[in-house]
């Protein structure tokens, strides 16, 4: 789009100024996830960091036209990060105005690159701005957060939002929820699911019971029972497992129950 062609250049030149002139701080929303958020030692992920356009000037705005952040990994014992192999898939990757970044002990400065052949980035829909895999290195935990760039001479604008039919570009990111955990287990540990339970009184007498907990991938879950803490049956396995999605609901006539549940690797 022409608009867009001509403002190309002196966008270029405010990517590397505050803008402080616009008075929009906060024009793009920055968020983070883990493809999934548990790995054994060895085991891999891959943390994946997108943006949306603020919803009070999406109406207004063109796309992302750029980007400038931080990763930062709180534990690089437990978890590494291979930087090296990041993907800007959506981005256009010229190789004048997009940098995979420099690492900085466990962390990731100044990664940028540009939306200029993308158009509505991060408008109408999520946009992802890097894939980074990671790779379980020792039991522990860890956390990838997300923040304006640093460490490039010259660029100080975390993001440039582009108004439709030109004019100054809004600026900055919202990182409040631009954070994941990671847990790195021991090789072959299964991570220990968070178990809450729900018991309704039944019309006519009996009760149901409805357990839900926290699921992972490769892990069957199976769920046990028994009505004494001691002595008796023992644990019994419920019928139908393994229960994969996380829940699991039991109408019962027993005047008490107990229940757990086992996680078994595949």
């Amino acid at each position: 789009m022409k608009s867009m062609k001509s403002s190309f250049r002196r966008w270029t030149v405010m990517f590397g100024l505050a803008a402080s002139q616009t008075a929009w701080s906060q024009a793009v929303n920055v968020t983070a996830r883990l493809d999934t958020n548990s790995i054994p030692v060895g085991g891999a992920t891959v943390l994946r960091v997108e943006a949306r356009i603020a919803p009070g000037i999406r109406s207004s705005a063109d796309r992302i036209f750029s980007w400038y952040l931080d990763v930062l990994n709180s534990n690089g014992v437990a978890c590494s990060a291979q930087y090296s192999a990041m993907q800007k898939t959506a981005s256009d990757r010229d190789p004048v105005f997009s940098s995979l970044g420099t690492s900085q002990g466990a962390n990731r400065r100044g990664v940028f690159d540009t939306f200029l052949n993308l158009p509505g980035a991060g408008k109408d829909a999520v946009v992802e701005l890097m894939a980074i895999p990671l790779s379980g290195l020792a039991p522990g935990k860890t956390r990838f957060s997300i923040q304006a760039g640093s460490g490039v001479a010259g660029l100080s604008a975390d993001f440039l939002v582009a108004p439709q039919g030109g004019g100054d570009p809004w600026v900055g990111g919202d990182y409040s929820v631009a954070f994941v955990d990671l847990n790195v287990t021991s090789s072959g540990q299964v991570p220990a699911p968070t178990l809450s339970i729900i018991v309704t009184d039944q019309p006519g007498g009996g009760r149901k019971t409805e357990l839900r907990y926290d699921t992972q991938p490769g892990v069957d879950y199976f769920v046990e029972y028994r009505d004494v803490i001691e002595g008796g049956a023992g644990w019994i396995t419920a019928p139908g497992s393994p229960f994969n999605g996380g829940v699991y609901i039991e109408i019962t006539s027993a005047p008490t129950r107990f229940y757990r549940i086992t996680a078994r690797l595949h």
